[in-house]
């Protein structure tokens, strides 16, 4: 029986009456079945920053301890053991990535016993590309990603990694992001197609076949069951008809054009272009539907299962968790379920407002097509659709993969807000997975304080980065440019690394072997590699202290990320740390936080995380639109006593069209209230550092104070027992000044993360807590821990870096050579070599010498005159080097540097008279794979697959290379009066 056709006003936010009682049941069952399975053993529902919910199962929410893995139980580690031998989970972990999973057991257990000895702390197992053949690379043995003999190399892996004490993980699929071959198009991330007929001009019978494209019509399931729809629209007033029912079972139409010109619409779901990307042929396919639970499920099923059954059980094993990466599939706009999903959470049926996305370009609404200005009910219902597929996005994929691994007793670690324009809402997706994930490049590229922020507001203590990620700097990636951007990451509150692109590569590769498409190529291969032990434990002395305790901020920060028709954003690609305040710290916060999140307790703002903060402060967006629970919410908290900061004018208008034009009546009317209260502080104009003030009067003022405007730049951790402070000169000079802080009662250490040292700071007690002098070299940093009573020992007023009862009076002596070298054989430079002064390698008229690239040694004698090693200290400084350099004299080892400044303690291997010094420098790959790019394949020293990569080398200067100096021995005499 043919029904009749519906007229749909353009701006109707009431529901298809037909719908209504189908969407009710449904959402009935929907409810139930999610109680069901939340009621089943082991997977009661986590919410983001809900305690409770690890309590009893994760040992790794107060601390770090000895423990492979974050919900395994563990040894506790105190503070003096974990910084001088930091567990797994605050060491290095790497994206451990083999072309087409071509493992060998022998080769697995090379590298993972070489990432041991470094001072790695876990590899993440990723399957990518193929690797191109060649006359090289043609006996490689490919393994099919998933296939039983993956799975057998991948518990080779697991079994290795709990043998040697490391950390396995594995991403959820091949290459990024999750999907694969099992990913039919019905089942792939959906987008919905837009197809239009030529302009039809009524009164007149119509009597066509829908429109279609090359791809074929909608199929005739889709059209019955809700997910595809056949729209009129009226030219002159933007009417809109929904005659989806008249199509016939041979998709054609026969309709009574009413008066006017009107275009017909086919709406139909299809697969989003984008597939899995830097994966291998066999994992390869389309992105799996992440806006449904079935798109979801079907990647647990053929990865996630297969693994636990491969493996048995994660219980007792090195296996810890999945993780996924960046978001980078594009963006989503339907789902099967999305129509009755919209509707059970907008309030409104979608339908007749979908022709909105003919304005939008390529449907993935990137931006308006140039000329199409949306109107204002348009921009509102954009707003919806994009909320109802962050909420899908959120709750159907990284939740219920959380969960899916929480049960399971490992978990889920993803870069899930970002750092591009996403359709999920950042803070919330990295909020309820269980490691959030960012990134900092080598380069400019910094997502970090996102993730902090997510991490800090919804109670997950690690912050994990994917790390020093490069596509420029081909082999020329510097350990002391390294630093810095570590640096700067955790300042910005990173605490746990994940070295990106860590290349598998067999002995037989040669060097440097088998090289993804990006950096660093941080892996045996690498020139310093044996050298590299004392970097790598910098970065895990900094994180494990920076994971200890729990992060102290003192505004809550309301940043809009919105743009006004829904999408998220951040303002930069890079965290302008340059920009943030100096002597507080923050959080961003979101809708959720403050609706759902947020109390008062005496004057703070405190979240269900256990986060508190002094101030919250809003900043305007500039859409001026707000959701109206969020103003009533900040309404409450200012009435219950919490210090509130408005920047900027007040929200005219809700962004939503659900109870349009009602919802603005109503937020009108809670602005008014709000801003009418006195409590309510404005400012203007944005300026977090207005705020300084506020929070130093504050119950919970910061616990640092310097002199001026100082480059030190601080992170405060806090424990039961001690509070822990991380110090960053980031000026490009040496910084010689002093630092009060805020805390009595405890005696202040310095805890140097390079050497492990740890001895006491001189300080002096103030009204305010003490004052330290600090003084840092240029881009260095140290930590100051408060953790034993001061009663203990009285104040020191000496500096502790000055040696004791120096007299001030240093004698220097020069070592000029000459230098005896000695290179390597086989690497295309002579065996041995004089240099009468010391220069670059570049600068060598030897060509071998010129282009070597891996590690020389420099032998020559120095004369010491009469010398006691008990009366002076004796530093060695080498000047300039490049890059990394080991120091011996008189066959004593003095240690490993990889940046400036190369000094060394040489007080206790000095001798009156002759001296024998020798130093071992490893320079970059660059220099040679440049020279070998110039020359015939069978000609080149070094050996790289894909040989491509030589074309990425030919442009650019030699790098400087060896020991540059001037080396000079600086001898300082001490009192021999002092005991």
């Amino acid at each position: 029986m043919p029904h009749s056709i519906r007229v749909l006003a353009h701006a109707s936010s009431r529901p298809f009456r037909r719908k209504a009682f189908h969407v009710t049941v449904i959402s009935l069952a929907v409810i139930l079945a999610l109680f069901v399975v939340n009621m089943l053993p082991g997977n009661q529902a986590f919410g983001a920053g809900d305690a409770s919910a690890v309590s009893g199962c994760n040992t790794e929410t107060c601390g770090p301890t000895q423990a492979l893995g974050v919900l395994k139980p563990g040894k506790p580690v105190s503070l003096v053991e974990g910084f001088r031998d930091p567990p797994p989970i605050c060491r290095v972990q790497c994206w451990w990535q083999c072309h087409g999973s071509a493992f060998t057991k022998e080769e697995i257990t090379r590298e993972l016993e070489a990432f041991k000895a470094q001072g790695f702390g876990g590899v993440t197992v990723k399957d990518t590309t193929n690797m191109p053949r060649d006359a090289q690379t043609e006996p490689i043995a490919d393994i099919d990603y998933m296939s039983p003999a993956w799975l057998d190399m991948f518990a080779h892996i697991v079994q290795e990694c709990q043998r040697l004490g490391l950390i396995c993980r594995t991403r959820l699929g091949s290459g990024w992001n999750a999907g694969g071959p099992w990913v039919t198009p019905e089942m792939a991330s959906q987008v919905m197609a837009l197809v239009k007929s030529e302009p039809i001009t009524g009164p007149t019978a119509l009597n066509q076949v829908i429109p279609s494209t090359d791809d074929g019509l909608p199929a005739l399931a889709a059209l019955r069951n809700d997910t595809a729809y056949v729209l009129a629209i009226r030219q002159s007033d933007k009417r809109v008809m929904d005659l989806t029912e008249k199509v016939t079972d041979q998709r054609t139409l026969d309709w009574k054009v009413p008066d006017g010109v009107w275009t017909l619409l086919s709406i139909y779901s299809k697969p989003d272009a984008p597939k899995v990307g830097s994966c291998s042929t066999s994992g390869g396919g389309y992105h799996h539907d992440h806006c449904s639970e079935a798109g979801t499920d079907l990647m647990i099923q053929h990865v996630a299962e297969p693994i636990l059954a491969r493996l048995g059980t994660f219980e007792k094993t090195a296996f810890d968790g999945f993780n996924l990466d960046s978001w980078e599939l594009g963006k989503p706009t339907w789902t099967p379920q999305f129509r009755q999903q919209f509707i059970k959470r907008r309030g409104y049926d979608p339908a007749p407002h979908l022709p909105v996305l003919m304005h939008v370009s390529d449907h993935r609404y990137h931006s308006a097509k140039t000329g199409s200005r949306l109107g204002e009910q348009e921009e509102r219902f954009l707003f919806d659709l994009r909320t109802t597929v962050s909420e899908l996005i959120i709750e159907t994929h990284y939740t219920r993969i959380s969960r899916w691994c929480r049960r399971h007793g490992v978990v889920l670690e993803a870069e899930a807000g970002g750092p591009h324009t996403i359709p999920n809402e950042p803070l919330e997706s990295q909020g309820c997975v269980d490691v959030p994930m960012g990134e900092f490049w080598i380069g400019a590229w910094t997502f970090v304080r996102p993730t902090a922020s997510a991490a800090h507001t919804y109670g997950r203590r690690l912050v994990s980065l994917e790390s020093f990620t490069d596509t420029s700097q081909h082999f020329r990636v510097r350990p002391a440019e390294m630093k810095p951007r570590a640096d700067e990451a955790f300042l910005l509150g990173g605490n746990y690394l994940n070295i990106a692109v860590t290349g598998y590569s067999p002995q037989a590769a040669g060097l440097p072997g088998w090289v993804h498409a990006a950096g660093p190529h941080l892996n045996h291969c690498q020139t310093w590699w044996p050298m590299s032990r004392p970097f790598f434990d910098y970065l895990a002395r900094c994180c494990f202290l920076l994971q200890s305790g729990s992060n102290v901020a003192h505004v809550a920060y309301y940043q809009p990320l919105r743009t006004a028709t829904g999408l998220w954003r951040f303002p930069d690609n890079r965290d302008f740390l340059a920009r943030d305040p100096k002597k507080f710290a923050y959080d961003l916060i979101n809708d959720d936080l403050i609706q759902n999140h947020m109390r008062v307790e005496d004057g703070l703002i405190v979240l269900r995380s256990g986060a508190r903060y002094p101030v919250l402060y809003i900043q305007s967006p500039e859409s001026r639109r707000m959701p109206l629970a969020t103003v009533n919410r900040i309404q409450k908290l200012l009435a219950d006593g919490a210090t509130v900061v408005w920047s900027g004018p007040e929200p005219t208008q809700c962004p939503t069209l659900t109870d349009y034009p009602r919802r603005d009546e109503q937020l009108k009317a809670a602005v008014d209230t709000l801003f009418a209260d006195p409590r309510l502080i404005r400012l203007e104009q944005h300026d977090l550092n207005a705020l300084l003030p506020l929070v130093e009067r504050s119950t919970a003022p910061p616990a640092w104070k310097t002199i001026g405007d100082t480059p030190i730049r601080f992170v405060h951790r806090r424990t039961p027992d001690a509070d822990i402070f991380f110090l960053v000169n980031r000026a490009p000079r040496e910084l010689d000044t002093v630092v009060t802080f805020g805390i009595s009662g405890r005696r202040p250490e310095l805890w140097n993360a390079s050497t492990g040292g740890i001895g006491p700071a001189s300080y002096r007690k103030t009204a305010d807590g003490v004052e330290i002098p600090i003084r840092l070299a240029v881009l260095e940093s140290t930590f100051v821990v408060f953790r034993k009573s001061d009663k203990e020992v009285p104040p020191s007023l000496a500096s502790s870096d000055a040696p004791v009862g120096s007299t001030g009076t240093t004698q220097q002596i020069a070592i000029t050579g000459p230098w005896r070298l000695e290179f390597p054989a086989d690497q295309g430079a002579p065996t041995e070599a004089v240099f009468d002064q010391l220069k670059s390698w570049p600068q060598a008229e030897e060509p071998g010498i010129r282009n070597f690239s891996g590690t020389a040694t420099y032998r020559a004698t120095f004369t010491c005159p009469a010398y006691e090693r008990r009366n002076a200290r004796a530093t060695l400084d080498l000047g300039q080097v490049a890059e990394v350099c080991e120091v011996r004299l008189n066959d004593q080892l003095l240690g490993i540097a990889w940046r400036p400044p190369f000094r060394f303690d040489a007080t206790a291997a000095l001798s009156s008279g002759e001296n024998r010094l020798e130093v071992r420098v490893a320079n970059l790959w660059f220099n040679r794979v440049q020279a070998d790019a110039q020359l015939p394949p069978e000609q080149r020293i070094t050996r790289i697959a894909p040989t491509s990569w030589y074309d990425r080398c030919r442009k650019g200067a030699p790098l400087p290379s060896g020991l540059l100096g001037p080396v000079t021995l600086q001898i300082t005499p001490l009192r021999t009066d002092l005991k």
